[in-house]
């Protein structure tokens, strides 16, 4: 296999992103990670089971993002079950990950719970409760953690609750575990103040081909556009649509598939964007519009800290910009915009004129080649690019259709309909 990036590095882009979506979550998944990492490995777990605890770690509470905006961390553990149900439904038929899946599915299941099942049934989940425990309890001991206190000043009380509910709520291993690690004050200040440490215990863990990095991409597209029924097929689209036109303008089949990463991507900042905005049918205020401009750059400062993503970064980054300079946020002209850049913009406008939203159909071809003809005579994207498009329209849309509609079919049936 050749390496395109790594899988920690992945995962440190998957963790800034759900952060993003509220300000109390800041380093709640890095941090839920480290400490159950740190507990696993003081376990004994197996190799493959401590890569199962990172990856579902920083994934336990990607169900939060179909939940309405809590205004706090505390309101997130509330609705923890149904999180944790949801967040295994995003997973499901991303290749691979069934694994994570299963333990994220039960990691707010208590260890009681677990334990009154028949002895059949918690034979066949024995490997992946003992995973889900380790997460369940460093995802509590994250929640637990007061910002404004010194956090050594806090680790006797948390660690006091959590022997009290050892057997009960946490396998007895996973605290056991706790113990041994939080009783070294590193552990505790590398939890508060630098969680990043994780990458380097994941640093040589599972290097990522293209072809893999693609898939798992998609499941950052589905964490962007689930949040809401009016985007729940948008980067799907736009990455089948940024893909073809690649492919038709010459592009190599390597430059194809990360132009595929790019449109999957591509909205990664819009996790910092209220529901209300991303829902709203009319017209932005101002205000609105401003919180708006800022994804780009969010999507941009994240991909750009992926190994091998330097490319993609750009190119999903810059699809608001205009070849005019009018774009935003970062004001780039027809000199710094490539063809890959170029292709997203194009990709985008198309993808979001064309596909069905709960407030509107989707444009006629007529009426998308007069608004895709209107911006390139403003100046604002490429002739040459919407020329390619016009030139295979139909192919270019039913495969833009196919993958959105595969999208929402699945949004509807396993998140909307559950």
């Amino acid at each position: 296999m050749e390496r395109f990036t790594t899988m920690s590095s992945l995962l440190e882009a998957l963790a800034k992103a759900l952060n993003l979506i509220d300000p109390t979550l800041e380093n709640h998944h890095q941090q839920t990670a480290y400490l159950a990492y740190m507990m696993a490995r003081e376990a004994g777990f197996r190799q493959e089971d401590l890569e199962l605890t990172i990856y579902a770690a920083i994934l336990h509470d990607i169900g939060f993002i179909t939940c309405e905006e809590s205004g706090s961390l505390q309101a997130l553990e509330q609705q923890a079950r149904f999180v944790a149900v949801t967040g295994a439904r995003i997973l499901e038929g991303l290749p691979g990950a069934e694994p994570v899946a299963n333990i994220i599915a039960h990691c707010q299941t208590s260890w009681a719970e677990y334990l009154r099942l028949p002895e059949d049934v918690r034979e066949t989940y024995r490997e992946s409760a003992r995973v889900s425990s380790v997460i369940h309890l460093a995802d509590v001991v994250s929640t637990l953690i007061r910002p404004a206190e010194p956090i050594l000043h806090q680790a006797e009380t948390i660690r006091k609750t959590i022997v009290s509910l050892r057997g009960r709520e946490f396998s007895e291993e996973a605290v056991d575990a706790f113990l041994s690690v939080s009783g070294r004050e590193y552990v505790w200040m590398d939890i508060r103040y630098y969680p990043q440490f994780l990458k380097f215990f994941t640093g040589s863990i599972r290097d990522v081909s293209l072809d893999r990095a693609v898939e798992l991409t998609g499941l950052m597209s589905r964490i962007i556009d689930y949040r809401s029924s009016f985007t729940a097929m948008h980067s799907a689209g736009v990455a089948a649509t940024a893909e073809a036109l690649a492919r038709l303008c010459g592009m190599i089949v390597d430059e194809c598939k990360m132009m595929r990463i790019a449109g999957y991507s591509h909205d990664l900042g819009k996790l910092t964007t209220p529901r209300a905005i991303l829902e709203k049918p009319g017209k932005l205020t101002d205000e609105e519009f401003d919180r708006i401009k800022e994804h780009p750059y969010y999507t941009r400062l994240i991909l750009m800290d992926v190994d091998g993503f330097e490319q993609i970064a750009n190119w999903a980054g810059f699809h608001h910009e205009k070849l005019n300079g009018g774009g935003y946020p970062f004001h780039f002209g027809a000199e710094v915009l490539d063809r890959g850049s170029r292709i997203m913009a194009v990709a985008d406008i198309f993808s979001a004129i064309t596909e069905v939203r709960p407030y509107r159909a989707g444009m006629a071809p007529e009426e998308v080649r007069r608004v895709l003809d209107a911006n390139v005579a403003s100046g604002g994207i490429c002739g040459e690019i919407v020329g390619v498009l016009n030139d295979h329209y139909e192919e270019i849309d039913a495969l833009r259709e196919a993958a959105a509609r595969s999208e929402g079919k699945r949004y509807y049936e396993s998140i909307r309909g559950q």
